[in-house]
């Protein structure tokens, strides 16, 4: 399925009908917003609810199951996910299995990736999706990522997003603090970078760390924003919209969200 659009919605904390009577009704902005499922709501109720959204309602599917296991099963449940034909699907960067740039080498002469994230890439580029990879979570502080990584969230997500380009993967999950990193650096005009932890001026961060507004975020070098409350605050996602495309175009959002 294809989707041209900047903004992918963050459907958190609804049933599956709840869903979908909002994604199939008249107002839904379909053309310019794609539905973010987790890997919670799919659990729940089922992979299958990435093809019903995407054939009742026309609106394309960010499966963010931030897959990780060992990598023959990361694989596994990639194909699984991969049989419902969602837009994009992602993994986390951290499933790599050599931890170097991954490399292609040639085995009686064919090519075979070395690494899991090479062929994950491969495995959603035939199945018509785009691949994409999860850095550090934007609820984590920089103070975490140090105690976790033993380096900041930038040097992190810089580190991850080497590996994803490399392994020719299509897209990127990091916050907009990280995509400034990245664009400067060359990668976002390579990969595809989606950025959490989007708010509005007027909102609060709720259980995220490294925000950003939408305008902010879009200098920084992300090409899609991943929102949430802001968007479907008080059912009023064509309102909620209108602002928050008036701050991507560096428009004064005056009225409270």
């Amino acid at each position: 399925m294809k989707f041209t659009g900047k903004i992918i919605w963050s459907a958190d904390n609804l049933t599956d009908k709840e869903l979908l009577e909002i994604v199939t009704g008249a107002d839904f902005p379909r053309e310019k917003v794609a539905v973010k499922l987790d890997r919670l709501f799919l659990t729940k109720y089922g992979l299958a609810m990435i093809r019903r959204v995407q054939e009742e309602a026309g609106v394309a599917v960010f499966a963010d199951a931030k897959i990780v296991e060992i990598p023959s099963k990361t694989l596994e449940i990639v194909k699984v996910h991969l049989e419902y034909q969602p837009w994009m699907l992602n993994v986390m960067a951290g499933i790599c299995n050599t931890g170097v740039v991954p490399r292609v080498v040639l085995v009686d002469d064919d090519e075979v990736p070395d690494d899991v994230l090479c062929e994950f890439a491969k495995l959603c580029k035939e199945a018509g999706t785009k691949s994409c990879a999860v850095t550090v979570l934007t609820s984590k502080t920089n103070e975490l990522a140090m105690w976790e990584f033993g380096r900041d969230s930038n040097r992190q997500v810089m580190r991850y997003a080497d590996l994803a380009h490399y392994a020719g993967l299509t897209d990127l999950v990091c916050s907009p603090l990280e995509a400034r990193a990245l664009s400067q650096k060359g990668l976002a005009s390579e990969i595809v970078l989606n950025t959490p932890g989007v708010r509005l001026m007027t909102s609060s961060r709720d259980d995220q760390s490294r925000v950003a507004t939408p305008r902010e975020a879009l200098e920084a070098g992300a090409r899609r924003l991943v929102i949430g409350r802001d968007l479907s605050r008080d059912g009023q996602f064509l309102e909620n919209l209108a602002k928050i495309e008036a701050d991507m175009a560096g428009e004064t959002v005056k009225s409270p969200v």
